[in-house]
């Protein structure tokens, strides 16, 4: 069975079918109002935007409050949670990318997938950053997919004495504002690198921790992708 696809009506313009990567994506960026109606394509009615268990569990995560007790935690928990009910990659990859962020309280960052023919990271969605990137292509020498292929996950100042890894992740997140933190979070599957998310934080670097209770939930997302066909666009996939 395929992905499901969307029909989206803003009580006068319908528009669709959309994959439900595409309709996150555009409840996030607010290009789909909060009182739009949505139906699957093989549904007889329509439902509120709400109602639809991917942007509930979205919108859930987004809100939650950062400066509560134990909301790091409890921020990834609902992510793995979401991340699991994903219908295909891209809707995992988006997914993970936010709650990445909200766990960490980056401001802002970017989710590349590995996709054929050339199996290089292609930006396939984003938190904050500008929508112009989606769609951009990392060459083989960029030095972050060079960490990432070998599976070495970064936590990296954002200013300073920062090699060449942090310079390449701030010039595509923040080109025109310096960051204070960057990190880098790739995800491994079957032993090979099939996304990697990369985040930045303006405010202040990101603490050590945050990569210890990052490791857990990217060897979820990692399953899930595996679990969604991710490692057959990879060398030696199945």
């Amino acid at each position: 069975m395929g992905a499901p696809e969307w029909l989206v009506c803003n009580g006068g313009v319908t528009v669709g079918p959309v994959r439900t990567e595409l309709l996150l994506r555009g409840v996030i960026h607010g290009r789909v109002p909060s009182s739009a109606w949505v139906r699957q394509t093989g549904w007889q009615n329509w439902r509120e935007l709400g109602q639809i268990r991917e942007v509930s569990a979205l919108a859930r995560m987004l809100e939650r409050r950062l400066d509560q007790p134990d909301s790091e935690l409890a921020s990834l928990q609902e992510g793995a949670d979401a991340v699991a009910r994903a219908t295909d990659v891209g809707e995992a990859l988006l997914v993970a990318l936010h709650a990445a962020a909200q766990a960490t309280s980056a401001t802002i960052g970017l989710a590349h997938r590995v996709r054929e023919p050339l199996l290089l990271p292609t930006t396939s969605c984003s938190f904050g950053a500008a929508s112009e990137r989606l769609g951009d292509v990392l060459p083989w020498f960029d030095p972050a997919f060079a960490l990432a292929r070998a599976g070495r996950g970064r936590i990296l100042p954002g200013s300073g004495e920062r090699g060449s890894a942090a310079q390449a992740i701030s010039a595509r997140l923040s080109p025109d504002v310096e960051l204070a933190g960057v990190a880098l979070l790739p995800i491994m599957v079957n032993g090979q690198l099939c996304a990697m998310l990369e985040l930045g934080r303006s405010d202040h670097p990101f603490r050590t921790s945050d990569s210890v209770e990052l490791a857990d939930f990217i060897e979820h997302v990692a399953v899930v992708l595996a679990r969604l066909g991710a490692a057959r666009r990879l060398p030696g996939g199945g």
